[in-house]
């Protein structure tokens, strides 16, 4: 991760600006809510990249430390995708996890089954309502030095 961003830098114009966006450090999480009321919330049990996380962060205080780039700002916000049914966000998560390298672990597996089955029980019951899936998200705002 380190040479991504030292690569960015020797791309960069001067005093070029690189926003930096990537999952916060927080599990992600499933909500059901109908008419602005939370019916369902439970954090995604297939949450497994923290590491993945903590070496991001890692590298980008290595570069800032290195002196490559001065971060002038970096603020959280969080990523919502909204569908009206857990099989859309499945969809959703089978186009945009295409390219994962790896496959998630079996427990990890079943027990997001179990958690969207939930959901999606709340769901049937709630004429209206919308799967909310919210993670956590760090957008950074680094200037090449």
């Amino acid at each position: 991760m380190v040479h991504a961003l030292e690569e960015i830098h020797r791309l960069l114009r001067s005093a070029g600006t690189l926003m930096e966006i990537r999952p916060a450090l927080e599990v992600p999480f499933v909500e059901v809510r109908a008419n602005g009321d939370l019916l369902f919330s439970e954090d995604d049990p297939g949450f497994d990249y923290e590491d993945d996380l903590r070496h991001a962060e890692a590298a980008v205080a290595t570069v800032v430390h290195r002196g490559l780039f001065v971060l002038e700002e970096s603020r959280r916000f969080e990523l919502r995708v909204y569908t009206p049914s857990v099989k859309e966000l499945r969809d959703h998560w089978a186009v945009s996890g295409a390219y994962d390298p790896e496959e998630k672990e079996e427990a990890l597996a079943r027990r997001q089954d179990e958690m969207y089955a939930r959901a999606h029980e709340v769901l049937e019951r709630s004429p209206g309502a919308e799967l909310v899936y919210v993670e956590p998200a760090t957008m950074s705002r680094l200037t090449r030095v």
